[in-house]
């Protein structure tokens, strides 16, 4: 029955994204066309990735909420600060999840985000970083910019999602960021939506997930540390709360 409930809930959610989704667009256009004037670029850009971020939540609090709630938990931390955002990497809905963060922040994705229709649009517009499709020298530039104008970048090292399986190895690539820059890094653990939908699938299995953010891992923490030793670290945190999520 529950599955029969999922199957009969897509044919719903995914008509009413849709119309969501191009309304958002409509209405963030009108509101950044209509208020640019009044303020400078980066100002402009910060307002805007908001704006993608409320969206997010739109989808995960609001049309996506009868499949199970997400529930938003961090350690303290001082959201105004840029800073990067390292998350393990479950299922197709975890940049959604992303609209959980309080911080003005863009994503790293993968080339495939940037093909799809209206999310591409948004993914250009907001400057989000397509890592395959960028050298190592820009990918740190590009990231070190971002941070100085107060934005924050978001990585799912793993690179890809990996579902039910165990975590697997982290990239090296937002380790080589955070070495250049010495910023804080945010580990952020996300747990319960691996059918969410499941890869394969377009159906919402019902669930409970869970995103938890952990202290932040500081420069004093890390800056003796190696890309691989950095990336090795993170990862066991994220590991670590991963399995004490399990059991909740």
């Amino acid at each position: 029955m529950r599955r029969l409930c999922a199957i009969l809930f897509a044919f719903v959610f995914y008509p009413v994204l849709a119309v969501f989704t191009i309304a958002s667009v409509i209405l963030m256009t009108l509101f950044m066309v209509l208020t640019a004037p009044f303020f400078s670029h980066v100002r402009n850009m910060h307002r805007f990735r908001r704006l993608i971020n409320i969206y997010g939540c739109g989808v995960i609090h609001i049309l996506a909420r009868p499949m199970g709630p997400v529930i938003y938990t961090a350690a303290p931390r001082d959201v105004k600060t840029a800073k990067l955002i390292v998350a393990n990497h479950i299922s197709s809905s975890d940049p959604f999840l992303v609209g959980c963060l309080p911080e003005v922040l863009v994503q790293v994705v993968n080339v495939w985000p940037f093909k799809l229709p209206i999310w591409g649009i948004f993914a250009r517009w907001s400057g989000y970083l397509n890592v395959r499709r960028m050298e190592p020298e820009a990918f740190v530039e590009a990231c070190a910019e971002l941070l100085r104008d107060g934005t924050s970048v978001v990585a799912f090292p793993e690179g890809t999602r990996a579902g039910d399986n165990p975590m697997g190895p982290f990239h090296s690539a937002i380790f080589r960021v955070a070495l250049a820059t010495k910023v804080p890094i945010v580990p952020m653990c996300i747990y319960g939506n691996a059918h969410a939908p499941a890869r394969g699938s377009l159906v919402l299995e019902p669930s409970v997930v869970r995103v938890h953010c952990l202290p932040e891992v500081t420069w004093e923490t890390y800056q003796g540390m190696t890309p691989f030793q950095l990336k090795n670290h993170v990862r066991e945190l994220i590991q670590a709360e991963v399995e004490r999520m399990k059991s909740l």
